[in-house]
């Protein structure tokens, strides 16, 4: 026995696939299509429920109506929208997984009237004047009929459609920012698909609680990005159109963020979206640097491996030091061409820099030069030398025993008067560092320590400050 179709589908085993999916698929899918409609301008949802079964109608005002009302129950067939990218359809399968859930459905268009009936389908000659109603019956508790209705509070109707679900008018939202970008897209080209990309518009918008990936107004996928964003194209979907690929999410934060980095803060700027958006090539310097000194400060330097005392000399100037394991690679990289961060070893250099020159002491860095030697012999019991040098770093450094003051830096006011308290912080300061980094307890053990003895040397013994010799 022949039979002309190779395949058969079962409604019940299409029905299995759409259990334990929520409810509100069967209106976006029914949606879509009166939106994809050339000449649509209503789009009317009505809806109730009872008995623990939903009663539903969606009806459109488009001139031609169904441009084939067979595909209302043809899987898979040719259609016209998947030639054009700015049409959302394109499995030609959502209607079908609608049907597979219902008890009965009523399919009025242009071309005649299809009942739905437990016995079969019927086809009849009754033919509308313009537009398509499609009215459905199907099994729904009312938690997720509920749910249904409230999901189309979401929808971002097209500016020309007038779009109503029972007695409230969704409104057309207008974008707060829109912008183009080139994103993959799904064409029918000589009769075959072909993933490509094409420039597009992207719709911004500011979220008032949950935010989504839109297609053309349509919600895809719920993300934790900040701003919905809708696609004025075609989406690359899976075939229930649930789920984007995580590369081309990643596109989309990209884009967003460019637009948008200023307006980030605070508790915001380690969402996983932004994260995403500051690894990707494609990110722009001002959103990097944007991005940077909204996590971690002005005040930022990048941790130099091997070099801890320039780590050591950022954290004690109030600097936040970013490590590598911080952040990813990628992440890394767009820093550094972006050169949104100083490494610590630029910031803070952990020696001379080898153009420093000598600088001639005056009378009062003579005196500064002996009271750091006093000091360091009285509390420490160690000689140590003192020298003036200009270079471009930090306002003092201690190595070998020796305490270089940075004139540059400093300015020679700073020496005058030669005993301040300004001079004697900057001696201590330094002098500390005999016994470790300023993150060390012992390099604050040895501070205070010098601290307490200097006030009792004061106390006790003033001369000892007013002494110009060894």
């Amino acid at each position: 026995m022949k039979n002309r179709n190779w395949f058969e589908v079962s409604k019940e085993g299409l029905k299995q696939l759409q259990a334990g999916k929520s409810k509100d698929f069967v209106l976006r899918e029914l949606v879509q299509n009166a939106w994809d409609e050339d000449g649509v301008t209503y789009c009317h949802v009505k809806a109730n429920h009872y008995n623990n079964t939903a009663h539903i109608s969606v009806e459109d005002d488009a001139p031609e109506g169904f441009k084939d009302i067979t595909h209302s129950f043809m899987l898979f067939a040719p259609t016209y929208k998947r030639k054009d990218p700015e049409r959302r359809g394109r499995f030609n399968i959502g209607e079908k997984q609608v049907l597979a859930v219902c008890q009965k459905a009523n399919i009025s268009t242009t071309k005649g009237t299809i009942d739905f009936t437990p016995e079969g389908r019927i086809h009849r000659r009754i033919k509308r004047e313009q537009g398509s109603c499609i009215s459905l019956t199907l099994r729904m508790n009312q938690k997720e009929f509920v749910e249904m209705l409230d999901s189309t509070e979401c929808y971002l109707p097209p500016e020309n459609i007038r779009f109503q679900v029972n007695d409230k008018i969704i409104k057309h939202v207008k974008p707060y920012k829109e912008v183009e970008a080139f994103l993959p897209t799904e064409i029918l080209m000589a009769e075959r698909t072909v993933y490509t990309t094409r420039k597009t518009k992207i719709h911004i918008h500011k979220a008032s609680t949950q935010s989504y990936l839109y297609e053309m107004g349509l919600p895809i996928c719920k993300t934790d990005c900040l701003y919905p964003v809708d696609i004025q194209q075609k989406v690359p979907l899976s075939i229930d159109r649930e789920r984007v690929s995580k590369s081309y999410l990643q596109k989309i934060f990209t884009i967003i963020l460019n637009e948008v980095h200023e307006e980030v803060i605070d508790d915001n700027v380690s969402d996983v979206w932004v994260r995403e958006a500051t690894s990707n090539k494609d990110v722009s310097d001002e959103a990097i640097c944007s991005i940077v000194k909204s996590r971690y400060g002005s005040k930022v330097v990048s941790a130099t491996p091997g070099d801890r005392h320039s780590v050591d000399e950022a954290l004690s100037h109030g600097y936040r030091v970013i490590h590598g394991s911080e952040l990813s690679k990628k992440e890394w990289d767009n820093i550094r061409r972006a050169q949104a961060v100083q490494s610590s070893s630029i910031a803070f250099p952990s020696s001379i820099a080898t153009d420093a020159k000598t600088v001639d002491r005056d009378d009062n860095m003579d005196k500064v030069a002996v009271l750091a030697k006093k000091i360091a012999k009285r509390c420490l019991g160690i000689e140590v030398r003192v020298a003036f040098s200009s270079w471009s770093g930090v306002a003092a450094q201690y190595g070998n025993r020796t305490i270089v003051f940075n004139v540059k830096k400093l300015g020679r006011r700073f020496f005058a008067p030669p005993l301040s308290g300004r001079v004697i912080d900057l001696i201590l300061h330094e002098l500390a560092h005999e016994k470790g980094f300023h993150t060390e307890a012992s390099y604050h053990s040895c501070l205070t320590k010098m601290a307490g003895e200097l006030v009792m040397i004061a106390l006790e013994e003033p001369e000892f400050f007013r002494k110009e010799d060894e």
